[in-house]
């Protein structure tokens, strides 16, 4: 449970900072599209698997232009 709750909230944060520079449906998209920050995975899968920072620092140069 306790770690099914990180994963939820990271998601939320990763939505949260997304969303104020990007419409909702960019965000939907960059959640389930292939990430190079990741490996070609998509973030939802990369929360799935438990990697949060690595899914945040991905949001963060989505946001910085990368």
């Amino acid at each position: 449970r306790w770690e099914s709750e990180r994963r939820l909230r990271a998601a939320y944060e990763i939505a949260q900072l997304l969303v104020r520079f990007d419409s909702s449906r960019v965000v939907k998209a960059w959640f389930i599209g292939l990430n190079p920050q990741l490996d070609d995975e998509s973030p939802a899968e990369a929360i799935r698997e438990g990697r949060l920072k690595e899914a945040m620092n991905a949001a963060r140069a989505f946001v910085a232009g990368g």
